[in-house]
């Protein structure tokens, strides 16, 4: 069969190999991959600078999100039945007694990142516990799902957070980013019915202005306007330090700091002070999200088929990019106007 694979630790080492098809064993399924999803880990892997192979391979198959048809099962497998459309979640404990997307660095292994082949392929493998039914009306935008996973996450772990210290209801909230994962946030504040302003570098005729409009929303282009007041909750998309330092000075008194990337090194910590004293003084709280389990996978179905009736089927215009394994290299190249590219490997 053939699969999208990458020798982790080699830059631009991506390829279109000829390799075995797997086999479920006991508890697994045999996934035949409908689409897959692209994302900035799969440009870090590429890049050379993160991902590991599984044990006693060379190379890594990508694509960690991923919607599927079950192809087949092994032995005890009885929460799936073949034909199902399914969506995996990314991470598989080892010694780790906790909730998987809660173990810590070094006890768990990813699909399509660290230590587990992805879905990346005509056919993929994986533990049949962790996959998530989805509706067939949602066949065309679950592709999203992890992405929104991840902010679901965030997002349900800052209200929790806030609402166990007293009665607190969020009114406002500030989006920094306007990538798939910035929109997505948008629109999962939206649907709660919080009045959102999400901010990028993109023009206001650009799609994701047009499209933080479409939601209610209202979009700052930060290349020519600051954002001025505070908000009950900011989220920040954009994965850079200095802009994730900068949205604290947004947060309001009892707020929460929502954090959806992984920062590099770097950024000015010239006002860091001042900002953590006005984060105690003011009982402000920081949380972060980089991984989800079931719960907001489930969180995630229920938001897209809302945003579908709601919103004009908005979930399926985050999707500007299409390609096949046939011409697999344009789903790995990356311009500012693309949202989310898809590869299309299995057309249901």
């Amino acid at each position: 069969m053939r699969a999208v694979t990458v020798i982790p630790g080699v830059p631009e080492s991506l390829r279109l190999r000829d390799v075995p098809k797997p086999s479920p064993g006991k508890g697994q399924a045999l996934l035949k991959p409908i689409r897959v999803g692209i994302c900035g880990t799969d440009k870090e892997i590429i890049e050379g600078k993160y991902g590991k192979a599984p044990e006693g391979s060379e190379y890594l198959i990508l694509g960690h999100e991923a919607v599927a048809s079950v192809a087949e099962l092994g032995d005890g497998v009885d929460n799936v039945s073949v034909g199902d459309i399914v969506v995996p979640t990314v991470r598989r404990p080892f010694n780790c007694d906790l909730p998987v997307d809660f173990c810590p660095v070094g006890h768990y292994l990813e699909h399509g990142i660290w230590g587990l082949h992805g879905h990346a392929a005509e056919y993929s493998v994986t533990d049949a516990r962790y996959l998530v039914k989805v509706p067939k009306d949602l066949l065309d935008v679950a592709v999203l799902t992890e992405p929104l996973s991840v902010v679901e996450k965030g997002i349900d772990m800052g209200l929790r957070i806030g609402q166990a210290r007293f009665d607190w209801k969020p009114r406002t909230a500030l989006v920094l980013g306007a990538g798939p994962v910035g929109l997505l946030a948008t629109m999962v504040l939206r649907l709660m019915g919080i009045s959102t302003v999400t901010t990028a570098t993109r023009p206001p005729e650009s799609l994701k202005a047009k499209l933080v409009l479409e939601l209610g929303g209202k979009y700052v282009d930060s290349a020519v306007e600051r954002v001025t007041g505070e908000f009950d909750i900011v989220v920040e998309a954009t994965g850079s330090p200095q802009v994730a330092i900068e949205g604290l000075n947004h947060l309001a008194p009892n707020g929460v700091y929502v954090l959806l990337g992984v920062y590099p090194s770097g950024g000015s910590m010239s006002e860091v002070g001042g900002l953590m004293t006005s984060m105690v003084l003011n009982n402000k709280v920081i949380v972060g999200s980089v991984n989800a389990g079931i719960k907001h996978f489930e969180m995630a179905l229920e938001h897209l088929r809302r945003a579908k009736e709601e919103f004009n089927n908005w979930p399926l215009k985050l999707i500007t990019k299409r390609a096949t394994l046939e011409n697999y290299q344009e789903a790995y190249t990356w311009t500012h106007d693309d949202i989310k590219t898809v590869l299309e490997i299995n057309p249901a």
